[in-house]
């Protein structure tokens, strides 16, 4: 019968931000190890937090799925006559190998018919393969940043402290990293810290949650968003208005922090409502991992935090909170005094002594950058010269807040403080707004840009980061990405989409290496590739299917905005009914043309009319130059799905022609200009998609 596998490893504490992804490594790469090893299962699900991380393998079949072995043999006509019956070697044959005649097979291969033996395959037992699974199972997990320990040659995220391995009632005894397995594992940290044994993997989870420990993530996140609610009803029987602030990332990392959440509320002085909000809010979730709270007038002097463990003593809970957050807060108001007694563009010196990275230079060497780039990408852009000045003049202070005290002791306020300071300073609302912008989207879900010099300036900052680390050598490879890369070229894309530029990734990329003088060979390509990723992404989100994406990412990629709206139109199209002749003759039409460029063929520019003769070429050059012009008009206006359709209608044409007219003809002349017919249209089509790359059916 069908078991329950089960694997929790037991470890200290993980960074929240390291567990999600390793959950979710666990379930992909389970996924693939169970189905190498031939095991059926119903489901794979992980669980987990910061001290455990578990894989549940439900359903999974006590023996491998029968499988065969293929050992190839001669070929066919040694061992069968043409009446199938079997040939004086084809006996010697079979009683070499020990096989009888049922146990044989044929396959065709490109060299003829061969002969082959199946032989079944001893399938062993699920509980033997769980030990070298679980043991793959566990060395698959990456993390940003592993640690070793002790005195073996192994690494995780950091140092395991307990195995349990159980199929069914079953234990899977094995050993890693000086860790044997066991079927114990430990309840929750505070309120049951003991081990305790687990009979058998069903019972792993009723028993877990009798020891205070929740470990389904979502579960835990289901509980904190409930006594949200709960707390946020009460405070608005005296504060109508009053809301606690969403902070997605802050709830990630406590629902993985945490095993059994219980929230609560407290007050910190009303004097400290002065700070500004940015500062309030950071002050709370960076210190303390508390949540804000405000109405439509502001911030409000509350905060809401999530304890580790049950109601008892709560109080004494709020009441630390309280006075350390009191401490933080007034700790805040004194960095805040501190940094307004120096203006903004005064502090821009000091970033030649804030080293960005040994060769990439200081800050100072980075705001001298993003001060040209940004510049240029203006002149390009063709704005005006007060948007280009804005922009320089913020391109050259919006660095200058990471000297301050707020944003050294906070870095996620930077640019936010950089606003706050540059207004002080008596700076423009427009500059200072684009300060604030520069850095934007931080991450996933953040908003965009809303200014013009501010979505210059950031897509300028995350350029000239993005080229110069790959220029640094600093590539993201697997799940690591220390400088945050992958978000600087989502960025990028995102703001080029938000914004509608028609600029090209290439001049970006190139305008940037220019700035770092020493020539690197191949960065311009990695980086582009690097760009290529993200654009992925964008199109598959659009509902745009893997062959799609791939057909338009061959006509070119350059253009964001146009890459997108090519996406968008082939999406479209292949709902027409029409679609599949369509595509037929696109690709009969394709295929040539690459024929043409194998042999080497040098294909006119130009069509000349009087070398057309038959009556199919005719047709199909005189419909080409009828919709030409239309379509040259539709390709400026980037009008891709109106440009497809008006094409379309050369289907019927392109079949006659394919039919009537021998393209290769003997005759050179008639050859290239047919060829050159073929090219004109050809090119019109590619520069929507590849549409060879469709499967149509």
């Amino acid at each position: 019968m069908a078991e329950t596998a089960l694997l929790e490893i037991g470890v200290e504490d993980l960074p929240p931000s390291f567990v999600c992804e390793a959950l979710q490594q666990l379930k992909e790469e389970g996924k693939e190890l169970f189905a190498s090893a031939y095991l059926d299962y119903e489901r794979i699900d992980t669980f987990g937090s910061s001290q455990r991380l578990v894989c549940q393998v439900a359903g999974l079949s006590p023996h491998q799925r029968p499988r065969f072995d293929k050992e190839m043999g001669p070929p066919q006509i040694m061992v069968f006559d043409e009446a199938g019956r079997l040939t004086f070697q084809g006996k010697a044959y079979l009683k070499a190998k020990g096989v009888k005649k049922e146990d044989l097979g044929i396959e065709k291969l490109e060299k003829g018919s061969y002969v082959y033996i199946k032989r079944k395959k001893i399938s062993q037992p699920t509980e033997k393969l769980l030990l070298s699974l679980f043991l793959e199972l566990i060395k698959s997990i990456h993390f940003p940043k592993s640690m070793r320990w002790g005195r073996e040659d192994f690494s995780f995220g950091r140092p395991i402290r307990s195995i349990l391995a159980l199929f069914g009632e079953k234990l899977i005894r094995f050993k890693i990293a000086g860790i044997s397995s066991h079927r114990k594992t430990r309840g929750h940290r505070f309120l049951s810290p003991s081990y305790f044994s687990v009979p058998t993997a069903q019972e792993y989870f009723p028993l877990l949650k009798k020891n205070y420990v929740i470990v389904d993530p979502k579960e835990r996140k289901k509980l904190i968003l409930r006594q949200i609610g709960k707390i946020a009803s009460s405070l608005r029987k005296n504060n109508p208005g009053a809301r606690i602030y969403e902070d997605e990332d802050l709830l990630e990392e406590l629902v993985y922090l945490v095993e059994y959440p219980t929230l609560f509320i407290g007050e910190f002085d009303q004097r400290f409502l002065s700070l500004p909000q940015p500062v309030l809010k950071a002050c709370l979730r960076d210190y303390q991992k508390h949540f804000s709270v405000g109405d439509r007038k502001g911030s409000l002097a509350y905060f809401v935090g999530v304890r580790e463990g049950a109601q008892d003593h709560l109080g004494e809970v709020v009441e630390g909170n309280r006075r350390v957050i009191n401490a933080r807060l007034t700790d805040a108001i004194f960095f805040l005094e501190e940094d307004r007694k120096t203006p903004l563009d005064k502090r821009v010196s000091e970033l030649k002594e804030m080293i960005a990275q040994e060769k990439l230079g200081s800050y100072y060497d980075k705001t001298l950058r993003l001060v040209k780039l940004a510049s240029r990408i203006t002149s390009h852009l063709g704005r005006s010269e007060k948007i280009k000045e804005k922009v320089k003049e913020a391109a050259y202070l919006c660095k200058a807040d990471l000297i301050t005290q707020m944003v050294k002791e906070f870095p996620s306020l930077h640019g936010i403080m950089g606003q706050e300071y540059a207004l002080q300073s008596g700076k423009d609302q427009e500059v200072a707004q684009a300060i604030l912008e520069h850095r934007m989207p931080r991450f996933s879900g953040d908003g965009l840009p809303r200014t013009e010099a501010g979505a210059i300036l950031a897509l300028t900052d995350k350029v000239d980061t993005l080229v110069g680390s790959f220029w640094a050598g600093f590539v993201p490879s697997g799940a690591g990405d220390p400088w945050g890369l992958r978000r600087e070229a989502q960025g990028i894309v995102e703001i080029i989409l938000d914004k509608e530029w028609g600029i090209s990734l290439d001049y970006l990329i190139r305008e940037s290496l220019k700035l770092y003088g020493e020539k690197t060979t191949g960065v311009d390509l990695k980086v582009k590739e690097f760009l290529r990723a993200r654009i992925v992404g964008i199109l598959k989100e659009r509902q745009i299917k893997t062959e799609q994406v791939k057909a338009v990412l061959k006509a070119g990629f350059d253009n964001v905005v146009d890459v997108v709206k090519r996406g968008d139109a082939l999406r479209s199209a292949v709902t027409r009914s029409e679609f599949k002749e369509e595509v037929i003759a696109i690709v009969r039409l394709v295929n040539i043309l690459k024929q043409a460029e194998e042999w080497g063929l040098m294909i006119p520019d130009h069509v000349k009319e009087e070398l057309l003769q038959e009556k199919e070429e005719m047709n199909l050059y005189r419909h080409w130059k009828k919709i030409e012009p239309q379509l040259e008009k539709l390709l400026r206006e980037q009008d891709y799905l109106q440009v497809y359709q008006i094409l379309s209608t050369l289907t019927h044409s392109i079949h006659d022609f394919f039919e009537g007219v021998l393209v290769m003809s003997e005759d050179k002349t008639l050859r290239l200009n047919r060829l050159s017919l073929l090219n004109k249209i050809g090119k019109t089509f590619l520069s929507i998609a590849d549409f060879t790359e469709l499967q149509v059916k």
